[in-house]
């Protein structure tokens, strides 16, 4: 698991687009999922890493995975 927490956000919720062709906006997006998250230093900063689970089963030695919360609302 390396890759950040905020290049795994931006990878799951900046490509939400609807083609304005369709007639369609998105003005607000609700997410839960489950990432497995852990902090590590790197280059001596703190940094926390994030990314789906690799599994669903409980193997017992798997990561403990964290729900994901997320509300985007577009702002005027």
């Amino acid at each position: 698991m390396n890759t950040t927490l905020a290049d795994t956000l931006i990878a799951l919720l900046g490509h939400v687009d609807v083609p304005p062709a369709m007639g369609l906006w998105v003005t607000e997006l609700a997410v839960q999922m489950p990432l497995e998250v852990r902090a590590a230093v790197v280059d001596g900063r703190l940094e926390l890493l994030a990314q789906a689970p690799h599994s669903r089963w409980d193997a017992g030695f798997l990561p403990p995975v964290q729900r994901m919360s997320a509300r985007l609302v577009l702002e005027e």
